[in-house]
C-alpha cells in the first residue's frame, strides 16, 4: 500500500482531501490550525459542491467555471461522504518532526499543498523529503487574471511594502493575514491608516488586541468574499490602498482586485514566488497511479530492516510486519531464509483471534514474494530499479543495522539515488549474549574480526588501559573457526589465563555458549560465525603486562611511519596496460573473499575510483605527493584503512610506474608513492603483440631503481595456450614471480573516450561484466599468492612499532587532518550545496572530509533532475565532469539555470571547476555540436577543441597570494578562462593567467586539491559563513 501525506488547510489540500476519501485512498492530511481542522472534517461531511464555498467563490455571476482545475473537481467529487481513510493532523512541524514523521509511518507520497505564500513551510516539506528521499509533489494554485492595472504597485516580500505604504499617505486596507501584522506595525500611524482583516479565531484576536490593532479597524471574518463584499469594505473604510497577496484563482484574489478596480482603490501586491510543480487535477491523477500501484516515478520504498540473529521469535514486530507487506526481500542467503521462515511462523497470525485478521496474514503467507540474493548497493539499486512496479521492498541484515552493518553504506547510496528508506534496528547479538548470560555492554569495547584482521593487542591494550580500561570486550568472529583461532593467538601473545566466552548459533535451537581461559578454548573447534566475549582479571592487569606495552612503544618507527596492514599496488609501465581492469576484478575477488578491501587511486584521476566505488560501494581515495607531503598520503591511506575497518588496501597507479612531473622525474609518480607507503607492487605488463619484450620489460622495471618495490608480474591480455612459456621467461629473465595472466575478452573489456574510461553508469551491464572478470581471475590469477604479495598471507605482526601507529590512527577521530587543519575550523556551521549527479561527478573523497571537517554540512543536489538549489545554503560546490554529454538535459531544466543564475546574481559564494565552470556560461556547445543554453552567470560562451587543453599539474597563486595545488584536463575551452590567479607548471617555465574571482565567486578550469592549501578553504567558508544571514534567491 502505497502511503500518502498531504501537507493542506487550503482550498487545494481540502479537494485532494476531499478526492481521496471518495476514492478510498487512505491518506493523513495536515492542516496548521484548530480551525483548519474543522474546516476539513465539515467539507468531508458534505457532499462535493453543495454548501461549499471553496467550490463556489470561484464561479463568475454567468454561472460559468471561472478554473477548469475546479471545474475538474466539482465533477469529481459528487456525494462525498466522511470516510475512515483519511486522518487528519493537526499542528504545525518543523522539518525534523516531518523528517521522523515520514520514517515512522512509511510515507512513499508527499503531496505539498500549502498556501502559495507558505514559502517556509514548503521549504521544512522539501528538506524532510530530500533527506528521507521520499517522493515530493508541489500541487500548485491555478494562476489569478493577469490583467493588472497600471497603477498597481508590485513587490516581493512584505517588509517591501511596508516600505512603500510608509512614504505614501492614505488608509491601507491589509488582507495578507495574521502573520504579517507585526510588519504592518511598522507603518507610521499604523493604528489610524490599517484596517486588517483577518481570521476570527482566538489566538488572532487576542494578537491584533497586542499589536494595537482593534475596533473597527478589526475585521474578524472568515471567507470567502465577493467582489461585491469587497468593494463593501473598501468603501467603509475609505480605503486608498488595498495590501493583498497573488494568491491565484482559489485564494479569493481575483475578487479583490475587481473590488480595487471598482472603487478606485490603489492595489499594493505581493509577489506569488516562483515555484515548479503540477496542477490540482495532475495531482489527483498522481495519487490514483500510486494508489492503483502505478507508481510511475513513484520509487519503491526500502525497509532495511536489522533480523536480529535470524529466529523469528528475535525480530521485532515492526521487521515482521514489513517482512510480510513487502513486494520482495533482497539480502545474503542467510537473511532470506530467515525472512521465509518467519513468513511460514504463526508469529505472523494475529494473537486477537479475529477472523479477518487471520485471513489477512494468511493472505500474506501466500502473497508471492520474490527473494534476491544481493547486499551490496549497487547490486540492490539495479535490482530495485528494474521493478518500479514495486511498492515497498525490505533489504534484510543480519543483527541491528547500527552495528557492523552494511546498512549505513546502503543507507548513502539510496540518498544519492533518490530512493526513500526507513531503518528498522533489530537485535544485536551483543546485546543479546549479555542478557543471556545476565550482564551488560555499556562499559565494554566492541570490535569485528569478521573479514578483516584484528589485532590480539590492540583489544588487550585497551582492556589494560590504567586509565580508561574497558570491563570487557565483545568481538564477532568470523572465518573458519575464527573465535578458536583467537584464542590461539591471545595464549601466543602471552593471555591464556584471560576469560573466554563464545556464543554460537545464538537464538537458535542448537544455540551453544561455552565458557573458559584462552589456552582452554583454544583446543576447541567453534562455529564460523560467533561472537565472543573476553574479560580480563587483575591479575592480567599487573605491572608486568603494563610494562611489556611501555617497552614495546619504545621500539616505535618515526612518527609519520603507516600503521600495519596488508597492501599492494596495481602499476604498469604505461597508460591502457589494463590497471583498472585489473583492480577492479582482484576488488571483486577480495570482496567475495570477505576481506573487506578498500582501493586508493595514485595521482589526481576522478574516474578510476568511481569504479573502485561501483565494485566496494565505498568512496575511492586519491594518494597524490603533488598535492601533499608524504605525511599527508600517508595519512590519507591510514585513515581510508582505518574508516572501513578495512582488511587489505588496494592501489592502482597512474601512467607509467615511474612517470612523474613533466614526464621526466619519478615525483609524484606511482613509484613514489609505492615508496612513501612502503607498498609492493604488481607489475601488470600488456602482452597483445609482444613475446620476450615482456621479459625485458620486467626485468628493467626491476632494476631502474635500487629499491622498486615491485613484487610479482601479472600477464594482461595473453592467451592461456601462451602463458607458461611466457611466464617461464619472464621468471628467467627477472627473477620476478608471475603470479598470473588474464585472457582478452569482450566479456570485460572497458571502452575509454576523450577524458578517459567510460564512467560505470554508462557501461553495459558493468556488474555483470565485472563478475565475469573476477570469476576469470579465480581461475587464471593466483590470488593466494597475490594476498602473500600483500602480506594477508600469513598475517604476523612483525613490528610493533608499526602496530602503534595505527592505532593511534584507529582511535583518532577526525579524519584527512592534514597539517594546521585543526587551527582552521570555522566557527559557524555553513550548509554547502554540491551539484552531484551524471554530468558533474569530478570530486575528490579528501575535499569533502576536509569542508566537513572545517564544519561544513554537505546537501547534495542534481542539476539535471532537481528544480532548484537546496533550501538554506551558504555556498554552492560545482565540481568537474561531463556537462558536454548532458548539455541538452541541462539546458531542458530552465528552473535549476535560473535558481542558480539568480542566487549566484544575490551574491552566494561559489567554487566551480572545469566542467562546473563550463555550467556556469552562457551557452555551452555540447558533444552533439549544438549550442546550449546554461546558467547565464558568466557572460561569454564555451566551446569544443580538438586537442587537449592544458594538461597535467599546475601550483596555482590565487589573487591573495596563497598557493594551491591542482589539476587541469579538458578539451573544451571558454572566451573567457579568466585572469585573476596565476597557474604555474611545476617542471619548466610555463604559466598563464585563469579563473574568475569575485569575493567568494571562484570559477575556472582548474581541478583543486584543497588540503595543499587548507587556508584557502577556511576563507571560503568564512565568506560563506558571513553571508549564511542573507536569504539569497532560489
Amino acid at each position: 500500500m502505497c502511503k500518502i501525506w498531504i501537507f493542506g488547510g487550503t482550498t487545494e489540500g481540502r479537494l485532494l482531501a476531499e478526492y481521496c476519501s471518495r476514492e478510498k485512498i487512505e491518506a493523513w492530511v495536515s492542516v496548521a490550525s484548530e480551525y483548519g481542522e474543522e474546516l476539513l472534517q465539515e467539507e468531508l461531511m458534505e457532499s462535493g459542491n453543495a454548501g461549499n464555498p471553496d467550490l463556489n467563490h470561484n464561479t463568475k455571476e454567468s454561472g460559468q467555471c471561472a478554473d477548469k482545475e475546479i471545474c475538474f473537481a466539482k465533477k469529481s467529487l459528487k456525494n462525498v461522504q466522511a470516510s475512515s481513510v483519511i486522518k487528519v493532523l493537526r499542528g504545525r512541524m518543523d522539518r525534523y518532526q516531518m523528517e521522523e514523521f515520514i520514517r515512522n509511518q512509511g510515507i512513499h507520497l508527499v503531496i505539498d499543498a500549502t498556501h502559495p505564500h507558505a514559502r517556509l513551510v514548503s521549504e521544512e516539506i522539501q528538506e524532510a523529503c530530500g533527506r528521507t528521499g521520499v517522493r515530493l509533489e508541489r500541487c500548485l494554485r491555478a494562476e489569478g487574471e493577469q490583467n493588472k492595472a497600471r497603477d498597481w504597485v508590485e513587490v516581493d516580500s512584505i517588509q517591501e511594502a511596508v516600505s512603500f505604504l510608509s512614504s505614501v499617505s492614505g488608509v491601507i486596507f491589509a488582507t495578507t493575514g495574521s502573520k504579517e501584522l507585526e510588519a504592518l506595525c511598522q507603518i507610521p500611524d499604523y493604528q489610524k491608516r490599517v484596517y486588517a482583516r483577518v481570521l476570527p479565531t482566538s489566538n488572532v484576536l487576542k494578537k491584533c488586541e497586542k499589536l494595537g490593532i482593534t475596533g473597527s479597524h478589526l475585521i474578524a471574518m472568515q471567507g470567502p468574499f465577493s467582489t461585491e463584499m469587497n468593494t463593501l469594505f473598501l468603501r467603509e473604510t475609505k480605503a486608498e490602498w488595498l495590501l493583498t497577496k497573488d494568491s491565484g484563482r482559489a485564494g479569493g484574489f481575483q475578487e479583490k482586485v475587481e473590488a480595487a478596480r471598482e472603487n478606485g482603490t490603489r492595489v499594493v501586491v505581493i509577489r506569488r514566488p516562483e515555484e515548479n510543480g503540477i496542477s490540482l487535477e495532475e495531482a489527483m491523477e498522481v495519487l490514483k497511479k500510486a494508489d492503483e500501484g502505478k507508481v510511475g516515478e513513484l520509487k519503491t520504498h526500502l525497509i532495511l530492516a536489522g533480523i536480529g540473529m535470524g529466529q523469528p521469535s528475535q525480530m521485532t514486530g515492526e521487521v515482521l510486519r514489513a517482512i510480510r507487506e513487502s513486494d520482495a526481500l533482497i539480502g545474503a542467503g542467510r537473511m532470506l531464509e530467515s525472512a521465509e521462515r518467519a513468513l511460514q511462523n504463526n508469529l505472523l497470525i494475529s494473537k486477537e483471534g479475529k477472523a479477518e485478521n487471520r485471513q489477512k496474514s494468511a493472505a500474506a503467507v501466500e502473497k508471492e514474494r520474490k527473494c534476491y540474493k544481493a547486499y551490496l548497493p549497487d547490486d540492490v539499486i539495479q535490482i530495485v530499479s528494474k521493478h518500479p512496479e514495486w511498492k515497498q521492498a525490505v533489504i534484510l541484515y543480519s543483527g541491528d543495522t547500527g552495528f557492523f552493518s552494511g546498512a549505513s553504506r546502503m543507507a548513502e547510496r539510496l540518498r544519492e539515488a533518490g530512493y526513500p528508506f526507513t531503518v528498522y534496528p533489530g537485535t544485536s547479538c551483543v546485546s543479546y549474549l549479555s542478557a543471556r548470560l545476565g550482564t551488560h555492554w555499556e562499559d565494554a569495547a566492541i570490535y569485528s574480526a569478521h573479514g578483516r584482521e584484528l589485532s590480539v593487542d590492540r583489544v588487550m591494550k585497551r582492556l589494560c588501559d590504567p586509565e580508561e580500561p574497558a570491563k570487557r570486550a565483545f568481538i564477532l568472529m568470523g572465518g573458519k573457526n575464527g573465535a578458536g583461532q583467537f584464542c590461539e593467538r591471545l595464549t601466543q601473545a602471552g593471555y591464556g589465563n584471560v576469560q573466554v566466552t563464545v556464543g554460537e548459533n545464538l537464538s537458535y535451537p542448537e544455540e551453544q555458549i561455552r565458557s573458559g581461559t584462552a589456552e582452554e578454548m583454544k583446543k576447541l573447534e567453534f562455529a564460523d560465525l560467533s561472537l565472543m566475549l573476553l574479560e580480563v582479571t587483575d591479575e592480567i592487569k599487573n605491572v608486568k603486562q603494563l610494562k611489556r606495552f611501555e617497552q614495546e612503544d619504545k621500539l616505535l618507527l618515526p612518527a609519520d611511519s603507516v600503521g600495519v596492514f596488508p597492501r599492494i599496488m596495481l602499476a604498469a609501465p604505461k597508460s591502457g596496460s589494463g590497471k583498472t581492469l585489473l583492480t577492479c576484478g582482484l576488488l571483486e575477488v577480495l570482496r567475495r573473499r570477505g576481506l573487506n578491501p578498500i582501493a586508493c587511486k595514485c595521482g589526481p584521476d576522478y574516474i578510476d575510483p568511481m569504479f573502485h566505488r561501483y565494485v566496494l560501494g565505498i568512496p575511492g581515495r586519491n594518494l597524490d605527493s603533488f598535492f601533499l607531503p608524504a605525511e599527508g598520503v600517508r595519512k590519507v591511506l591510514v585513515d581510508a584503512v582505518r574508516e572501513e575497518q578495512a582488511g587489505i588496501a588496494v592501489l592502482e597507479g597512474v601512467m607509467g610506474y615511474y612517470d612523474g612531473l613533466g614526464g621526466t622525474e619519478t615525483s609524484a609518480s606511482s613509484w613514489e608513492i609505492a615508496e612513501i607507503t612502503d607498498t609492493p607492487a604488481i607489475l601488470v605488463l600488456d602482452c597483445k603483440g609482444a613475446s620476450l619484450s615482456a621479459a625485458a620489460m620486467a626485468s628493467g622495471f626491476l632494476h631502474f631503481r635500487k629499491k622498486s618495490h615491485i613484487a610479482g608480474v601479472i600477464l594482461n591480455r595473453v592467451s592461456s595456450m601462451y602463458y607458461e612459456r611466457l611466464a617461464a621467461a619472464v621468471e628467467e629473465a627477472s627473477g620476478l614471480p608471475v603470479l598470473g595472466y588474464l585472457p582478452e575478452s569482450e566479456e570485460y573489456r572497458m571502452e575509454s573516450r576523450h577524458l578517459g574510461l567510460f564512467l560505470p553508469g554508462e557501461i553495459d551491464r558493468l556488474r555483470e561484466r565485472i563478475g565475469r572478470l573476477a570469476d576469470q581471475m579465480e581461475k587464471s590469477i593466483a590470488v593466494e599468492r597475490v594476498l602473500e604479495v600483500a602480506g594477508m598471507l600469513p598475517l604476523r605482526i612483525e613490528n610493533k612499532e608499526k602496530e602503534k601507529a595505527e592505532n593511534e590512527s584507529m582511535e583518532a577521530e577526525s579524519i584527512a587532518k592534514f597539517p594546521a587543519c585543526q587551527e582552521q575550523k570555522v566557527t559557524s556551521r555553513v550548509r554547502i550545496g554540491v551539484a552531484r549527479d551524471e554530468a558533474f561527478c569530478f570530486y575528490y573523497q579528501e575535499n569533502f572530509r576536509l569542508l566537513e571537517q572545517m564544519g561544513a554540512e554537505l546537501v547534495y543536489f542534481s542539476p539535471l533532475r532537481d528544480k532548484k538549489i537546496p533550501n538554506r545554503v551558504d555556498g554552492l560546490l560545482f565540481g568537474g565532469g561531463y556537462p558536454e554529454n548532458y548539455a541538452r538535459e541541462l539546458a531542458k531544466n530552465a528552473a535549476m539555470r535560473e535558481s542558480i543564475r539568480r542566487s549566484i546574481a544575490a551574491g552566494m559564494p561559489f567554487l566551480a571547476e572545469c566542467g562546473g565552470f563550463l555550467y556556469l556560461h552562457r551557452t555551452l556547445e555540447g558533444s552533439d555540436g549544438k549550442h546550449w543554453e546554461m546558467a547565464g552567470v558568466y557572460p561569454f560562451d564555451a566551446y569544443r577543441t580538438n586537442r587537449l587543453r592544458r594538461f597535467g599539474y599546475v601550483r596555482l597563486l590565487t589573487s591573495s597570494g596563497q598557493e594551491i595545488h591542482g589539476h587541469e584536463f579538458h578539451y573544451w575551452e571558454s572566451e573567457d578562462p579568466g585572469t585573476d590567479w596565476e597557474a604555474v607548471k611545476p617542471t619548466g617555465n610555463r604559466s598563464w593567467r585563469c579563473i574568475h574571482e569575485k569575493g567568494g565567486q571562484i570559477g575556472g578550469f582548474p581541478h583543486l586539491y584543497y588540503a595543499s592549501c587548507p587556508d584557502f578553504l577556511r576563507k571560503w567558508l568564512d565568506v560563506c559563513a558571513k553571508g549564511s544571514q542573507q536569504k539569497y534567491i532560489n
